[in-house]
């Protein structure tokens, strides 16, 4: 993992959580740093803003909170909150902001941001890919702004080297 020793490095450090068994205070803390970085004020990637989705609301939060704080592991819209999402919360606007890191040589403790865009539907959806911390940001690709779809810690090898082998076949395009 990226020490954040380097003054330089434009990695967040993680929020500490030792547990979610008090999820209410945990959640709210983390609604507050969601609304700074996506409600009240919007990153920009592209030259476009990054919007979120607003709707379905749960607990008067948007969905797109719920897509970066939980998991949703029988694909049925039941989340349940995912610690590795909830302590990188503050990353998802740095990997935006700093996709280009490989080209300013900001961090020398990494290899950079892997970028690249896969249709999806009827858009595109643009990974954004730190492999050393096995962090992802994904946004879909609309006419006049980018769609937030979700972001968190790639937990299985698999699902890491699939992403990987996505980013070769880009690169080889």
């Amino acid at each position: 993992m990226i020490e954040n020793n380097n003054d330089e490095c434009w990695l967040p450090e993680l929020i500490a959580f030792e547990n979610l068994a008090n999820w209410a205070v945990h959640e709210e803390y983390l609604y507050k740093i969601f609304k700074e970085d996506f409600i009240d004020d919007w990153p920009f990637f592209l030259g476009k803003k990054v919007r979120i989705r607003y709707h379905p609301k749960e607990n008067d939060k948007e969905n797109a909170f719920y897509h970066v704080t939980c998991r949703d592991f029988a694909k049925n819209n039941d989340r349940s909150p995912d610690i590795r999402r909830c302590e990188r919360i503050l990353w998802i606007r740095a990997f935006i902001e700093n996709y280009n890191c490989c080209l300013n040589k900001h961090c020398l403790e990494c290899e950079g941001i892997k970028l690249w865009r896969e249709p999806y539907k009827s858009h595109y959806r643009v990974y954004i890919l730190l492999q050393e911390e096995r962090y992802v940001v994904i946004l879909e690709e609309r006419p006049e702004y980018y769609l937030l779809i979700t972001a968190y810690w790639i937990e299985y090898e698999h699902k890491l080297e699939k992403l990987l082998s996505h980013y070769e076949q880009y690169r080889e395009k």
